[in-house]
C-alpha cells in the first residue's frame, strides 16, 4: 500500500551559517534574505517595548545550489490555516525556482532550470483582487518565463525579444484590465496582453523610448497605488513615467547623487511618495505627481505590484481628457523630501517595509540595510519620517530632511547561541555510532552520538574530556574535512581527515593514527570513492582533493598513496576511467581534459574545447563525479554536512526515517519469544486496538528491512545492520521538548531513560525535492518550536507520538503512552500559550490510512485532538480553503489529483465528527467527492479513506448522494475475491457495518435485494459470506429484517439453477448453520431438511431446503415469535412469544392437500430452462396446543438478551424446556 513518507531532519548547529547577502524581501513581520551560497534566511521582525525594530533569526532554508538572485512574497495559503497566508518564491543563478512557506520555510514545490539565463525579477500576475495565478520570471535573458504560481509548472516561454528584457504587470486604464509592459535594455517600451488561454498578444508596439543616455534598463516597477505610473531603474537614472492610451507621458529622470554610485532599486510608498536607494544603501524619499483624482487604498505590499488594489470602481472617468487631471507644470518634477545616508561605502542591500507598533495601533515605515563586510554581514534599521506616509505634493521650497543611518549590528551579534569558544571547523557522522568533530587547533574529537546530541554543549566547554571521547591529534592547523568510507567495501571502519597542513590522515575508531600522507600543496577540501568495480587496483581506495584541485588516490588496504595528480587553476568536474587503456582523464570546468598514464604517472595529453567535451560524452567509459558523497550505512538515520565554500561546517544534518525506525524497533530487535507485524497488519478487526507488550532482545544482529514500508512483503538486506538501541533512545530524546512541563521531563528522564537534548539541536521540515528548512536554536524559549507553524507542530507531534508508542512498547512501558499523548495532544496548547500553533489537519490527513499502525493511530489521535482544541474560526478557515479543491467542484486541469484527494479526506474527517460546521453545499460536495474517490483506483490509500469515511459519516452524507448506489458499491468491494484486495474488502465490510448501525433497514434490505438478484455464483457466494459475517459480528442488526434475509439465503439453493446451487451449497450451509446457532427464532431439522423461522409479525414460516420453497405458514401468535424448535422426529414444531406470553405447538403434517401442493410446487414450468417456476401453494396450519405463562418483567428482554439467553431444550420425545435467562419452564407437548 502506498503511503506518505515521514522523514524528519534534525540540525546540529556548529556555526552560524553566513554568506554575502544578494537579495532581500519583506512581508508581514518577516524579512527574507537570499545568500550567495544558496541559503535563505527568514527573520522575524518585531517592535520591542521601546518602539525600536528588532531582527531575530527564525528559519534557515536549504535547497538552492547557487546564489539567490531574486525573491518575492505573494499571497497563497499552504494548508488553509489562519495566519498562513503567504508563500516565498526564490530563484537562483542556475535557473532553479523554489516555493517555500513563509511561516516555517517548508519547500512546497520546486522546478529546476526554469529560466535560460539569470533571473533578476519575480513578478506575480493576478486579476483585480484575486490571488496571483502566474509568475513572470525575467532578467539577463531575451526570454520571459511564465510559471503557474501554485505548482510552478511552466506555462509559457515568452521569447522573441531582441535583447535582455525587463517586465512588469500594470493596470491599463484604457482596456480596463491587467497588461504587461516590457522594456529591452535599450529602453524600447511595448505593451502586451496575456489572456487565460495563455496567449500573448502585442497591443502597442511603439509606446515610447526610455532615454537613459546609454544606460541599460534593469527593472520596471509599477505603482500599485496609482494607475499607469511606472518606475524604471538604470545604473545612473531612476525614470518615472505614465502610460496613457498606449503612450508614455510625463517622462522624468532622477540622476544618482554622485558619479560612480549606482541606483539599486526603488519602491512606491503611496500615490505620491516614492523611495529610491543606491548600491551603498543611501535612500532618497521623493514626492511625485499623480494623474488620478481617485484615491487608491494603501497597503504595505509596496515591494511588489498588487493589481488587486486597483478595482474597476476606483477607475477615473476614462472618457474625460487626462489633461484635466494633470498637475501644474511646476509640480511635474519629483521633489526630494528626505535622505538617509551612511558614511560606510561598502555595498548594501536595502528594502523598505511597514511594521505595526507593539500595541498594533500605529504603523511606521522603516528602512533596513544589509552590508556585506569582511568580518561578516551587518544590518541597520532606520525609521522614515511621517512625511513618507503623507499624501499630496509638497511645495517647491520644501527643505530636504537629511538623516543618517544608525550604527550597524552584525548578524552574528543577534545569534542566540554562543559559539565563540567552540572553534569547530567540520563535523561528520561516523557509522551511526560517533560524531567526529574537527577543530581549528587540529584536534579531532570522536564523540559517541548519544553523548554528542545530548551533552555536546557541556563537552565543548569543558576542560576535561570524558574517557568515552577519543581525542585524535596530529594535524597542524585547522581540520578542513572528515570522511568515513563504506565499511562494507573496505572490511574495516576508518576515519579520514584532511587539514590546513595539506596532510591526509587515516585513523581507526579507537583514535589511533594508521597512516599520514602529505602530497598536496594546499589544504585538503574533501574525499570521495572511485568506482570499485572499474579496476582491481582501485578497490578499497579513496581519493583526496585539495584546494588547488590536485588529487591523490590512497589505498586503505595497503595504507599507501598510489597516484598523485598535480593542481590546476580551474575546479575539477569529472573523472573518466580508461583503465584498460591505461589512462585516467581529468575534466576541468574550463573545458580542459588531462590524460594521465596510470603506469608512468605522466601527463600524456591535454585536450581542450569541443574535443574535451566529446571525450566526456563517450559513454563507453565509466565517468564519476568528484563531489564528496556521504555514505549511508543505515536508511533509518542518514547524515550530511552543510559547509561553507571555505569548508567550514555550518550544520550537521541528521535525517530520521521515522517509519523505518519503527520497523527497526519491531522487526530487528525482537526476540524469538515475541513479535509484532506492526507495519503490515491487515484491517480485520474493524476497530483499532492497542498493541500488546512484546519482549525485545537488544542485539544488533538482525537484518535490516528495506527502507520502504509500503510493501506488505518487505525485502531483506542482510548486509546492513540494524540501528543501535542507544541511538534509538537518543533520537527520541532529541525529538522531545524539554523545559515546558517539569513533570513530563521527570517522567522521560526517570522512567523512560531519556536525556535532555543539546540546545544546538533543532527540528526541521523536509519538503519538495528533498529541500529542508530548520528552526533556529532558542535556548531562552523551550516552547519556540511550537510557535512557528501548523505544519511544524503536526510533523513534530506525529514523530514524537508515533515513535514513542513503539519505543514504550519495546521497553514494556505502554502505561506511560497515555501520559505522553495527553501532554502533547491536549495539554501542550495551554502550556505554550496563545502563540501556540495548532496541529495541521491536512498534514495528519496524509497518514489517515498509513500501513504502520503506530503512525496511523497517532495521526488519527492527533487529528481528533487538534479538531477538539481548535478555535471555531480557524476550523471555518480550513473548511473554506479546502472546499475549493473537492473533486466535485474542482477541475483536474487546475489542481492535481493528490490535492483533490487530500481535500476530500480532510473535509470528510471533519464532516464525520463535526457535521454542524459544514454548510449543506459543502456537505453535498464532500459526499459527491467521496463517491468519486471510491471509484478512483489510482491510489489504494485514497480508496480506503473514502470507504471508511462513507461509513463513519454516513448520517452526514446520506441526504446528499444515492445511498443505495453507494451501498451497492461497498458490497462490490466487500465481496471481492481477489487476494490482493484483502485490505479493501475488510475496509468495505467495516463501512457497511457502520452504515447498518445508522440506517439498518436500508442496509439490510439492500443486501437482501442484491443477494436475491445476484445471477453470478461467485457474486452470490460473496453476498452469502457477507451475511455470515453480519450474523457472527452484528446479529442484532439483522433481527428486524431476519425473515427476508433467511428467504434470500434459502433461495440460493434453488435446484432449478443447478450450477448456482452447486457453487454456493457449502457457503449457504455455513450461513444456515450460523443462523440457527445465533437466532432462537430460527431452527432446522436435518432429517426432513426443513428450516423454520419465527417472524416479528407472529407467523412462522417453514422452508423445504431440498426445493428451496416455502411449505407452511404457522399462524396463531399475535406478537413476535421469540423462539422456535423442531421435535426430534420433526413431526412437531414448538414456538414461543415472550411478548404474548404463550408457547404454541404445531403439527405441520401437510395431508393430501399439502402433498398436492408440494407436487405442483416442485414441477418446472415456464420456458423449461429451470429459471421460471409457478408460484408455490402453501398450507396454513393452526395451533394444536397452547400454553400460557407469565414471567412479568423478566419477559421484557432486549434483542441482545434474547439472542443470549432464550432457547428451547428437548429433554424427551414430547417434553421441551423453555429457557428465559434464569427461568426454566417445562412443557409436555
Amino acid at each position: 500500500m502506498a503511503s506518505s513518507s515521514l522523514i524528519v531532519p534534525l540540525a546540529f548547529w556548529v556555526n552560524l551559517p553566513t554568506a554575502p547577502i544578494t537579495t532581500v524581501a519583506y512581508k508581514e513581520g518577516h524579512i527574507v534574505t537570499g545568500l550567495e551560497d544558496g541559503h535563505i534566511w527568514i527573520y522575524r521582525c518585531i517592535i520591542d517595548e521601546q518602539g525600536a525594530p528588532q531582527l531575530q533569526h527564525k528559519i534557515l532554508c536549504l535547497g538552492h545550489k547557487s546564489s539567490i538572485t531574486a525573491l518575492t512574497i505573494i499571497e497563497g495559503q499552504t494548508d488553509g490555516c489562519a495566519g498562513n497566508d503567504y508563500v516565498l518564491i526564490s530563484a537562483s543563478k542556475d535557473g532553479d525556482v523554489n516555493k517555500w512557506c513563509l511561516l516555517d520555510g517548508r519547500c512546497l514545490t520546486s522546478i529546476s532550470k526554469a529560466f535560460c539565463g539569470i533571473i533578476k525579477s519575480l513578478k506575480p500576475l493576478a486579476e483585480y483582487s484575486q490571488p496571483a495565478k502566474f509568475l513572470l520570471c525575467s532578467g539577463f535573458s531575451n526570454e520571459i518565463t511564465i510559471l503557474n504560481c501554485t505548482t510552478l509548472e511552466l506555462v509559457r516561454i515568452w521569447g522573441g525579444h531582441n535583447d535582455w528584457v525587463a517586465c512588469t504587470p500594470f493596470y491599463d486604464s484604457d482596456a480596463r484590465q491587467i497588461r504587461l509592459l516590457t522594456s529591452n535594455f535599450n529602453g524600447i517600451l511595448k505593451i502586451w496582453a496575456f489572456d487565460e488561454s495563455n496567449h500573448i498578444n502585442k497591443e502597442y508596439d511603439n509606446v515610447g523610448l526610455l532615454e537613459a543616455q546609454g544606460d541599460k534598463i534593469l527593472e520596471l516597477i509599477s505603482n500599485p497605488y496609482d494607475i499607469g505610473v511606472i518606475l524604471a531603474i538604470t545604473r545612473s537614472y531612476a525614470i518615472t513615467f505614465t502610460i496613457r492610451r498606449g503612450k508614455m507621458v510625463n517622462f522624468q529622470r532622477i540622476r544618482t547623487s554622485k558619479e560612480g554610485i549606482y541606483w539599486a532599486s526603488g519602491a512606491f510608498l503611496s500615490k505620491n511618495r516614492m523611495l529610491l536607494w543606491n548600491q551603498m544603501g543611501n535612500a532618497y524619499l521623493y514626492s511625485i505627481p499623480s494623474f488620478t483624482e481617485k484615491k487608491i487604498p494603501t497597503e504595505n505590499a509596496h515591494l511588489h505590484i498588487k493589481p488587486g488594489l486597483i478595482r474597476r470602481s476606483s477607475l477615473p472617468n476614462l472618457q474625460k481628457s487626462n489633461v484635466e487631471k494633470m498637475p501644474n507644470s511646476a509640480q511635474l518634477r519629483p521633489q526630494l523630501l528626505e535622505t538617509v545616508c551612511s558614511d560606510n561605502e561598502s555595498l548594501a542591500i536595502t528594502t523598505v517595509f511597514a511594521l505595526s507598533s507593539i500595541d498594533g495601533k500605529a504603523s511606521n515605515l522603516y528602512l533596513i540595510t544589509f552590508r556585506n563586510q569582511i568580518n561578516g554581514t551587518s544590518f541597520a534599521f532606520k525609521t522614515l519620517s511621517p512625511m513618507a506616509q503623507e499624501s499630496g505634493i509638497c511645495e517647491n521650497n520644501y527643505n530636504v530632511r537629511e538623516l543618517k543611518w544608525p550604527p550597524e549590528t552584525y548578524l552574528s551579534d543577534i545569534w542566540q547561541l554562543n559559539h565563540k569558544n567552540d572553534n569547530i571547523t567540520v563535523t561528520t557522522m561516523v557509522y551511526d555510532v560517533y560524531l567526529a568533530t574537527g577543530y581549528e587547533n587540529g584536534e579531532i574529537h570522536l564523540v559517541p552520538l548519544s553523548m554528542a546530541l545530548t551533552q555536546s554543549a557541556e563537552i565543548q566547554n569543558s576542560t576535561s574530556i570524558p574517557n568515552s571521547i577519543h581525542k585524535l591529534e596530529g594535524h597542524i592547523g585547522k581540520v578542513t574535512c572528515l570522511y568515513t568510507p563504506n565499511s562494507q567495501n573496505f572490511g574495516h571502519e576508518y576515519l579520514l581527515s584532511g587539514g590546513e597542513d595539506c596532510s591526509v590522515r587515516i585513523w581507526n575508531l579507537e583514535g589511533k593514527q594508521l597512516a599520514s600522507f602529505k602530497y598536496h600543496s594546499q589544504s585538503v577540501t574533501h574525499f570521495f570513492e572511485p568506482p570499485s568495480d572499474e579496476c582491481q587496483r582501485l578497490k578499497r581506495c579513496v581519493i583526496s582533493v585539495a584546494k588547488d584541485n590536485s588529487l591523490a588516490i590512497i589505498s586503505l588496504e595497503g595504507l599507501s598513496c598510489l597516484y598523485v595528480f598535480g593542481g590546476y587553476p580551474y575546479p575539477l568536474n569529472k573523472i573518466q576511467w580508461r583503465n584498460s587503456e591505461g589512462f585516467i582523464i581529468l575534466f576541468y570546468n574550463d573545458d580542459t581534459a588531462h590524460m594521465w598514464q596510470t603506469q608512468t604517472l605522466e601527463l600524456y595529453q591535454k585536450v581542450t574545447g569541443s574535443a574535451a567535451r566529446d571525450m566526456l560524452k563517450d559513454a563507453s567509459w565509466r565517468t564519476s563525479s568528484v563531489e564528496q558523497q556521504e555514505f549511508v550505512i543505515n536508511k533509518t538515520l542518514t547524515s550530511v554536512t552543510d559547509n561553507s565554500d571555505g569548508g567550514k561546517t555550518f550544520l550537521q544534518i541528521f535525517t530520521i526515517n521515522i517509519k523505518q525506525l519503527i520497523n527497526d524497533i519491531y522487526h530487528y530487535h525482537v526476540s524469538q519469544i515475541g513479535s509484532k507485524s506492526n507495519c503490515t497488519r491487515t484491517i480485520e478487526d474493524f476497530d483499532e486496538k492497542p498493541s500488546v507488550s512484546k519482549i525485545f532482545s537488544w542485539t544488533t544482529g538482525g537484518a535490516l528491512q528495506s527502507s520502504s514500508v509500503t510493501s506488505t512483503s518487505p525485502s531483506i538486506e542482510p548486509e546492513t545492520k540494524a540501528i543501535d538501541a542507544s541511538t534509538v533512545q537518543v533520537l527520541i530524546s532529541t525529538l522531545m521538548t524539554w523545559g515546558i512541563d517539569s513533570s513530563l521531563d521527570k517522567l522521560c528522564a526517570e522512567k523512560l531513560g531519556l536525556k535532555k537534548s543539546s540546545n544546538r539541536i533543532t527540528f526541521g521540515l523536509r519538503g519538495a525535492n528533498g529541500n529542508m528548512a530548520f528552526a533556529v536554536p532558542s535556548p531562552n524559549d523551550s516552547a519556540a518550536i511550537w510557535k512557528i507553524s501548523q505544519t511544524m507542530t503536526a510533523s513534530l507531534l506525529l514523530s514524537i507520538v508515533g515513535l514513542t508508542r513503539s519505543f514504550l512498547s519495546m521497553k514494556g512501558l505502554e502505561k506511560y503512552t497515555s501520559e505522553l499523548i495527553t501532554h502533547y495532544g491536549s495539554l501542550l496548547p495551554e502550556l505554550v500559550g496563545k502563540e501556540y500553533y495548532h496541529s495541521s489537519l491536512a498534514f495528519h490527513a496524509k497518514y489517515f490510512q498509513d500501513p504502520l499502525e503506530d503512525i496511523r493511530i497517532s495521526a488519527r489521535t492527533l487529528f481528533s485532538s487538534a479538531l477538539n482544541n481548535m478555535p471555531s474560526s480557524e476550523l471555518t478557515s480550513i473548511i473554506d480553503y479546502w472546499k475549493q479543491f473537492l473533486p466535485a467542484v474542482a477541475s483536474p486541469g487546475i489542481y492535481n489529483n493528490q490535492y483533490m484527494a487530500r481535500s476530500t479526506i480532510l473535509l470528510g474527517m471533519i464532516g464525520a465528527d463535526y457535521p454542524n460546521y459544514l454548510s449543506q453545499t459543502v456537505a453535498r460536495n464532500i459526499a459527491l467527492s467521496l463517491v468519486l474517490l471510491l471509484h478512483d483506483s489510482s491510489k489504494l490509500s485514497h480508496r480506503l479513506a473514502a470507504l471508511e469515511l462513507c461509513g463513519r459519516g454516513f448520517s452526514t452524507w446520506e441526504p446528499h448522494f444515492d445511498a443505495v448506489a453507494v451501498l451497492k458499491t461497498l458490497f462490490t468491494f466487500a465481496i471481492e475475491t481477489d487476494t490482493n484486495a484483502a485490505t479493501i474488502r475488510a475496509m468495505a465490510q467495516k463501512a457497511i457495518f457502520q452504515i447498518s448501525t445508522v440506517n439498518t433497514p436500508l442496509c439490510i434490505s439492500t443486501l437482501t435485494h442484491d443477494t436475491n438478484d445476484s445471477k453470478k455464483p461467485t457474486e452470490k457466494s460473496g453476498f452469502l459470506k457477507l451475511i455470515s459475517i453480519f450474523i457472527r459480528k452484528r446479529p442484532i442488526l439483522l433481527h428486524s429484517n431476519l425473515s427476508g434475509l433467511v428467504e434470500a439465503v434459502v433461495k440460493s439453493l434453488d435446484p432449478n439453477i443447478p450450477k448456482m446451487r452447486d457453487t454456493v451449497l457449502q457457503t449457504t450451509t455455513s450461513v444456515l448453520h450460523d443462523l440457527v446457532k445465533t437466532f432462537p427464532s430460527v431452527t432446522f431439522h436435518g432429517g426432513s431438511q426443513k428450516l423454520a423461522i419465527g417472524t416479528l409479525e407472529g407467523a412462522s414460516i417453514i422452508y423445504d431446503l431440498r426445493t428451496a420453497t416455502r411449505l407452511h405458514i404457522l399462524e396463531g401468535h399475535t406478537k413476535s415469535v421469540t423462539a422456535i424448535t423442531f421435535s426430534g422426529d420433526g413431526r412437531l414444531i414448538v414456538s414461543c412469544s415472550l411478548e404474548e406470553g404463550t408457547v404454541r405447538v404445531w403439527n405441520p403434517n401437510p395431508g393430501l392437500l399439502g402433498m398436492i401442493a408440494g407436487s405442483l410446487t416442485n414441477g418446472n414450468g415456464g420456458n423449461g430452462n429451470g429459471t421460471s417456476r409457478k408460484t408455490p401453494l402453501l398450507s396454513s396450519i393452526r395451533t394444536s396446543k397452547t400454553f400460557a405463562f407469565n414471567l412479568g418483567e423478566d419477559a421484557r428482554l432486549s434483542v441482545a438478551s434474547i439472542l443470549e439467553s432464550v432457547y428451547f431444550e428437548w429433554v424427551a420425545d414430547r417434553t421441551v424446556k423453555l429457557h428465559v435467562k434464569d427461568s426454566i419452564m417445562s412443557f409436555n407437548v
